[in-house]
């Protein structure tokens, strides 16, 4: 259940803790995994082996009825840091992934977790490597929601300069993930969107919200050059998926926040 958003559909999701609960499951056909749980507070040994417990070892007896049951399509929903500055540019579907931490060297045991787990049974395995994804509600360190608070709350940020943010909105992202299990075929896609550096989407920001960020401009990454992507973005696409530009991407995260915003100054 989403944390941040009000749940508006009207079937509420099914809570599946111990093999017992399967017997309320019915089989399916399609299969989207986008569970994932991370703890930044751990070492970077505690946070690989945290990550492999807690996202693919508890769920062993799930994986395995899976299995069993044999759905059409497994979507894993995986990640571009699984891709480092140890990858020569640009990377695409083909590039061999070179992690470098512990988030995107246990995505990437995933994508070979499950991959292995369905070898010899009729489910495909895709793995759809995402960029960054911008939302209404979305955790507060995504860029454009950092950029909403600093422009319309002076909220002090600082801005990863001189590097470069991949960001699909999330109704394009839902629409090619739903695909990605209607014509997607077994492999890997890299769905991300354009490049931009982010001073230059701060700028942006700026100019379409006639307001003046409150941010500090600063290299996190000095010497690192970041990898160019070659998105597989038109293999998912059909003729109701939905389309964003960097433009129309800040309209919408600003035209939501501040309807959000005025709603709770009517409520209050």
């Amino acid at each position: 259940m989403p944390k941040r958003v009000e749940w508006a559909s009207s079937v509420k999701p099914m809570k599946i803790y111990t093999k017992e609960d399967l017997t309320k499951l019915k089989p399916f056909d399609y299969v989207i995994n986008f569970h994932w749980q991370v703890d930044r507070s751990k070492t970077f040994t505690e946070q690989l082996l945290y990550e492999i417990n807690s996202n693919l070892s508890m769920h062993e007896f799930f994986w395995n009825w899976l299995k069993e049951k044999q759905p059409k399509n497994f979507i894993n929903i995986s990640t571009i840091k699984i891709f480092s500055e140890l990858n020569e540019h640009p990377v695409s579907t083909s590039t061999v992934p070179l992690p470098l931490t512990p988030y995107g060297i246990s995505k990437i045991a995933a994508e070979n977790y499950f991959r292995a787990l369905f070898n010899k049974t009729s489910t495909q395995v895709v793995n759809l490597r995402l960029g960054s994804i911008a939302a209404f509600g979305e955790v507060p360190t995504q860029l454009l929601t950092q950029l909403f608070n600093s422009a319309f709350n002076n909220k002090k940020i600082i801005v990863n300069k001189g590097h470069i943010s991949n960001i699909l909105y999330i109704d394009e992202a839902i629409d090619l993930i739903i695909n990605s299990a209607l014509i997607g075929v077994q492999g890997n896609y890299l769905l991300v969107g354009d490049g931009y550096l982010n001073q230059d989407i701060s700028k942006r920001f700026e100019e379409l919200s006639h307001r003046k960020l409150n941010a500090e401009y600063q290299d996190f990454n000095p010497g690192v050059t970041d990898p160019g992507f070659l998105s597989d973005k038109d293999k998912l696409r059909s003729s109701w998926t939905r389309s964003y530009s960097l433009d129309s991407m800040i309209e919408m995260i600003i035209e939501l926040n501040l309807k959000r915003n005025s709603t709770v100054d009517t409520n209050s």
